[in-house]
């Protein structure tokens, strides 16, 4: 199992694509998180808001989710993480292969 994490520049395009990865049974639960951000783009400091999204699900699915986050994701560069999982509750880990297989 791992986790992907995405940051989005709003709530409502994180839902659209989390719509897409779920109907695809690419992810099992997609958590959403409001953050505040500081980073550099085009030799300035930018200070905003994002949504951040954990995606719960196998790691043979990656590359089909980063496909999909890249083709609807506004941002030139969107921050997507494969963030592996060193433990897991065993019944949570066999319903997220259940969803997701």
């Amino acid at each position: 199992m791992i986790q992907v994490y995405v940051t989005y520049p709003k709530l409502s395009e994180a839902r659209k694509i989390s719509e897409l990865i779920l109907k695809k049974h690419l992810a099992g639960c997609i958590d959403f998180f409001p953050v505040t951000t500081r980073y550099w783009w085009h030799g300035k400091i930018v200070n905003g808001r994002e949504t951040v999204t954990f995606i719960a699900t196998q790691k043979k699915h990656y590359k089909a989710i980063e496909t999909l986050i890249k083709k609807h994701h506004s941002y030139q560069v969107p921050c997507i993480l494969e963030l592996p999982v060193n433990r897991v509750y065993q019944k949570y880990l066999d319903w997220i292969n259940k969803e997701t297989n």
